[in-house]
């Protein structure tokens, strides 16, 4: 049985500051990326979260990470652009992608704008939701530059393509705020198996091959030489699709690289981000009143036994309410990871100590 701690939301954001802070970012980067972790772990992504602090730590002390490196401009077109993070942290790269292209959108009315050169962003819900907050529909999509393969393509049994993740954010009123998705386009983000390895939990079946293509439900396989499958299950040629589209998009247009163009290619979260300006098709009241109609009309579908109708970022929405409630549970493997970073630091925590009750599951 693995242990559970829980940890209260504002202490893990503050542990995660002082680590990054401490790893030479400056303090808005290390406020930054610990926040948008913090947020994946409230809305129950822990694929995103605080599990990747120690990754993270990792590439820095391999010289893969830039810490306070600002982005570039590699093409500048107006309402087009491609940007070069420089090997900065993700979330900064793409912080600074995501305000061009609000930017340029809101100029132009339409804006496409892809990064290169940039590691892991982290949660790319948090990008479409800026683009949301702006009055705009926004689309996101990343890659891992040829790298990170873990997906089997449909009707194959190896990895040959990566998560490529696909989010979405449109601007909505009233308490609802925007609404949002963030899929990966398999059956789960790498990350999630990440997480249920450390909480020593089986995988739902229909998820992972072992490295003999048989179908598994143990995380351990995916590292051992296993893969991911796509999303739809008997239907995954679907996700495939998508994940073909991000490829191309986020892979080749941004020359970011794509699977099999190197032999050893290095990790690269090549990212492309579209915005579209809302109030230069109708008023962006007009928009978002009928966006919460569209959404209460859906909701109010006849369901079946046990099961609601939920709009998209709903159970994210209440996921965090409970989370910030109870704290952000972190299996023991995962709590002593990020202690051997505070350690590595001479940061003064002891983040068990920070828990609330710790549970056995």
């Amino acid at each position: 049985m693995a242990t559970i701690h829980h940890i209260p939301p504002e202490h893990l954001e503050r542990i995660a500051y002082e680590i990054f802070k401490a790893a030479g970012s400056p303090e808005h980067e290390a406020r930054l990326i610990a926040q948008q972790l913090l947020l994946s772990n409230l809305g129950g992504h822990d694929s995103h979260g605080v599990i990747r602090v120690s990754t993270y730590m990792g590439w820095l002390r391999e010289g893969k990470i830039r810490p306070g490196a600002k982005n570039t401009f590699l093409r500048d077109d107006g309402s087009t652009a491609l940007m070069d993070g420089n090997w900065g942290y993700g979330q900064t790269a793409m912080q600074q992608t995501a305000d061009v292209a609000i930017e340029r959108a809101r100029k132009h009315g339409i804006s496409a704008v892809g990064v290169t050169r940039l590691m892991h962003i982290g949660r790319l819900a948090d990008y479409a939701l800026a683009g949301a907050r702006a009055g705009m529909v926004s689309l996101v999509g990343t890659t891992a530059g040829g790298a990170g393969a873990t997906v089997a393509p449909f009707g194959g049994i190896a990895r040959r393509i990566a998560t490529n993740p696909f989010a979405a954010g449109f601007p909505s009123s009233g308490a609802r705020g925007p609404v949002w998705f963030d899929m990966a386009t398999s059956t789960v983000a790498e990350g999630k198996v990440q997480v249920a390895r450390d909480a020593h939990k089986e995988l739902a079946p229909g998820i992972l091959l072992d490295k003999h293509g048989k179908p598994s439900t143990n995380p351990v396989d995916l590292y051992e030489g296993g893969a991911i499958l796509p999303t739809g299950g008997t239907h995954g040629y679907k996700g495939y699709l998508m994940a073909f589209m991000v490829e191309v998009l986020a892979g080749l247009l941004t020359g970011g690289g794509f699977v099999g163009k190197d032999k050893d290619p290095r990790f690269d979260n090549c990212t492309f981000m579209i915005c579209i300006d809302v109030a230069r098709f109708r008023t962006l009241g007009d928009f978002t009143r009928e966006l919460d109609e569209l959404i209460d009309y859906l909701k109010a579908t006849p369901s079946r036994p046990g099961e609601e109708v939920l709009y998209p970022g709903e159970v994210e929405k209440r996921m965090e309410a409970e989370r910030r409630r109870t704290g952000i549970p972190l299996a023991e493997e995962t709590v002593t990871k990020i202690q051997a970073e505070l350690d590595h630091f001479k940061i003064p925590i002891r983040l068990a100590a920070e828990a609330t009750a710790p549970m056995a599951r």
